[in-house]
């Protein structure tokens, strides 16, 4: 038996009048960072969307000026951290140490001449030497850097050092003065710098290493040794005594007292002896470091 027409459905809608389900609206797409981040600003209110708004400008204005304020010794990329300073190159120590080196001249009683060298420590043309090389003169001058010679007293002597003071009684309006450094920070194995005069070849740079410390020498004629010297192998010569022994920074660390050769002549036999500047320092009364 056929149904009726109430029992047969209409179109796509339900028998018996029962709404439809609606079918579910398709999900909404996942939004982006970049769209969370707009939307969670325009829910701030005006005045909090200007106040972000400024924040990023100051923001980026400290980040663009940024490179322009830090000092010029600062490398960008590091935080905290200075460039190193780089270290000067033997010729430029050279040019600017040898500019404190003298030529010390002492006239003897009996006609002859030493010659030594010295190295100016102050404003007042103070200099440090070897007592060997002026300790009998009757007269003693020196020349500085630029040629100019004036004549010297000694007013300080250590004896057992072998290290004088003398003062020049003049000097040139620009004088040079050399740093003095500290001779307990030295290590075997240093850079060793003299400049002094050897054989009369003003301020004469050689170079070497630190080759011992805390050495001890018996001069000739000398009643006991000399202690605490620094041993070096830059080459030093008869005229070099009293001069400087410079580090790697320029800084004096020791007064040039003599050398060591198996033969005993008075040549280089690649062992040359220093006074500590605290020793050498010491006795023309500045304190050591």
């Amino acid at each position: 038996m056929t149904g009726s027409k109430a029992d047969r459905p209409y179109g796509a809608f339900p028998r018996h009048g029962v709404a439809p389900v609606p079918e579910p609206a398709p999900a909404e797409p996942p939004r982006t960072r970049r769209g969370r981040i707009a939307a969670w600003f325009r829910a701030r209110t005006r005045r909090e969307r200007a106040e972000l708004a400024i924040t990023a400008v100051l923001v980026v204005a400290s980040v663009i000026l940024l490179p322009s304020a830090l000092p010029k010794d600062y490398e960008l990329g590091t935080v905290g951290t200075a460039a190193p300073t780089p270290t000067p190159t033997i010729p430029e120590l050279y040019a600017k140490l040898a500019q404190t080196v003298v030529t010390v001249r002492a006239d003897l009683p009996d006609g002859k001449t030493s010659l030594g060298s010295g190295v100016v420590f102050d404003a007042d043309a103070d200099i440090l030497t070897a007592l060997h090389v002026v300790n009998d003169a009757d007269k003693i001058t020196v020349t500085f850097a630029d040629g100019s010679t004036f004549e010297a007293k000694i007013f300080a002597r250590q004896p057992d050092n072998d290290i004088a003071g003398i003062r020049a009684l003049g000097h040139p309006d620009q004088l040079a003065v050399a740093t003095l450094g500290n001779a307990n920070a030295l290590n075997i194995g240093d850079d060793a710098i003299v400049i002094g005069n050897p054989f009369g070849l003003s301020r004469s740079l050689s170079t070497g290493v630190i080759s011992g410390l805390h050495r001890s020498v018996q001069p000739p004629g000398a009643d006991k040794p000399m202690t605490e010297l620094i041993q070096f192998d830059a080459s030093v010569n008869p005229g070099n005594s009293g001069g400087p022994l410079f580090n790697r920074d320029g800084d004096v660390v020791g007064i040039v007292s003599g050398l060591a050769n198996p033969n005993g002549q008075a040549s280089f036999a690649g062992i040359g002896f220093a006074v500590t500047i605290q020793a050498a320092g010491g006795a023309v009364g500045v304190p050591p470091d």
